[in-house]
């Protein structure tokens, strides 16, 4: 009876650390802000959105083959222009996927830098290279805590539950012979 209570009260969710997406926006306003202290005035940003097609699971039937399931990932980038006083330009990029929780909050995960290019070679080290501020995308804490669906705990649950009624069930039918 112990165990079953026990698998009856486990959850199907599980907690899962992400970066919120209000502290990405933070950090890049703040690097835009640091852009601008050093002589860079942003002059334009781009957002878009792209769907890619990725395998979610393989399947194999001796009657039919091989199957696949597919799944959409919506990767979004943004990209962000600067000009200094000289005619300068620095741009950069940022892939990542923008999702929802069950909640609704809002959170990104799989961040990356994917581009960043300077018109004068002498300012890419400092704006672009491995110790830019810009790298502090790469950094952003995951402190925002949601829910998520288990798989594996939905699977041991269900599992758990019908074992404990077949027991029940069992018990009574042995009594009641």
């Amino acid at each position: 009876m112990f165990l079953s209570v026990m698998i009856t009260l486990s959850s199907c969710m599980e907690t899962k650390y992400v970066t919120s997406k209000s502290d990405y926006d933070k950090v890049i306003d703040s690097i835009n802000n640091q852009m601008a202290a050093k002589g860079f005035s942003i002059n334009g940003s781009s957002s878009g959105t792209r769907n890619e097609a990725i395998v979610a699971g393989v399947s194999y039937s001796k009657y039919t083959g091989y199957g696949t399931a597919m799944a959409n990932k919506f990767i979004t980038q943004d990209t962000y222009k600067f000009t200094d006083t000289l005619g300068n330009t620095m741009n950069y990029s940022v892939l990542y996927l923008l999702k929802q929780s069950n909640d609704g909050v809002s959170y990104v995960e799989d961040i990356e830098i994917c581009g960043c290019e300077t018109s004068n070679p002498q300012d890419y080290n400092e704006l672009c290279g491995n110790q830019a501020f810009i790298n502090r995308i790469k950094e952003i804490p995951k402190n925002q805590q949601i829910q998520v669906l288990s798989t594996g705990n939905t699977i041991v649950a269900v599992a758990g539950v019908t074992s404990c009624v077949l027991i029940v069930l069992l018990m009574w039918m042995l009594n009641h012979k």
